[in-house]
């Protein structure tokens, strides 16, 4: 049986990048890099595929295997203690691990086949500088300007109702919880609506969702029978225990401009329900985000108008 120090000696390179990738997003945490930007999702990941050639290097280089497994195991460890402290939520286990998955093994395939028939002193020369990378271009990064998407994610559905009845139960959303059928991204943290509530002297809708969420909205248009548009107020809305929407929403980078309700009349009891989310994305890697962002919210509008439809029908 192997002694502790053994074994800490062994794995001491998976070991070392599991204490950097929580620093780093500790870091971000606290705003000193971003978690939204090629620092931290390319950067921070390429330098954990370097750490274990920097204290482990003639292990990596004699068999690509080892130079594949190790950074993928310590992404991997990485992620589950984020998860298990609260730092991530299952969903941002997907997000973050897919380019810490692919960056880390990339740099590590690439530093096997330089430095095989090297010795290690090549490599450490240069270690100090690439570590410390994530952290100077994540102080770049963050005076740079963001770039901005703007994206609209509509759904639809047809109801067996007439809209002059359906109209104020937009409003007053009634309880969706026994129609609600969770799917794969509810399973890793994306809250489903429950019910909203209106008031109209004040003209405020709290939007009731799963895990504690509570959104503040407001209605900015109205045509009765016709288009209902609401907007979110962030900073008076409740965004529960979830890292995701926190992420985000707080950090502002995604700012949704509108929800959009449109109903169109088909026959004499029947109504065309859309379902539009209208948002802007701030960020250094706006494919990724609207890659996710799109996913996330159509997979939520579907489920939304289904659960609508069940209730109301009912």
């Amino acid at each position: 049986m192997r002694k502790p120090k053994q074994v800490i000696k062994q794995y001491l390179g998976i070991i070392l990048s599991v204490i950097y990738a929580l620093l780093i997003r500790v870091l971000g945490e606290w705003n000193v890099i971003e978690i939204n930007s090629l620092s931290y999702l390319m950067i921070a990941p390429m330098a954990m595929g370097f750490i274990p050639f920097y204290f482990e290097g003639g292990k990596f280089r004699k068999n690509i295997a080892v130079a594949i497994l190790y950074p993928l195991f310590a992404v991997l460890v990485f992620l589950v203690i984020a998860v298990i402290t609260h730092l991530e939520d299952l969903l941002c286990f997907i997000i973050i691990g897919a380019p810490y998955i692919a960056f880390s093994i990339a740099v590590s395939i690439i530093l096997f086949y330089l430095t095989k028939d090297k010795k290690d002193d090549g490599i450490r020369k240069s270690s100090l500088s690439v570590l410390l990378l994530p952290f100077l271009l994540g102080q770049l990064e963050k005076e740079l300007p963001k770039v901005k998407t703007d994206v609209t994610v509509s759904n639809s559905v047809v109801i067996d109702l007439p809209d002059t009845l359906m109209w104020n139960q937009l409003f007053d959303v009634p309880d969706l919880s026994a129609a609600n059928t969770p799917g794969w991204m509810n399973y890793l943290g994306v809250p489903q609506p429950v019910k909203s509530v209106y008031d109209s002297k004040h003209n405020i809708r709290l939007g009731y969702f799963e895990n504690g969420v509570v959104l503040k909205e407001s209605v900015t248009e109205q045509i009765p029978n016709r288009k209902l548009v609401f907007a979110i107020d962030i900073r008076g809305s409740q965004l529960g225990a979830n890292p995701t929407l926190k992420h985000i929403l707080k950090t502002k980078n995604m700012e949704f401009h509108s929800i959009q309700y449109e109903l169109k009349p088909i026959g004499n009891h029947q109504t065309l329900l859309k379902l539009s989310t209208n948002y802007r994305i701030h960020s250094n890697l706006p494919f990724y985000g609207k890659f996710w962002s799109t996913r996330i919210i159509a997979d939520f509008e579907r489920k939304l108008l289904t659960s609508l439809k069940v209730t109301l029908e009912s």
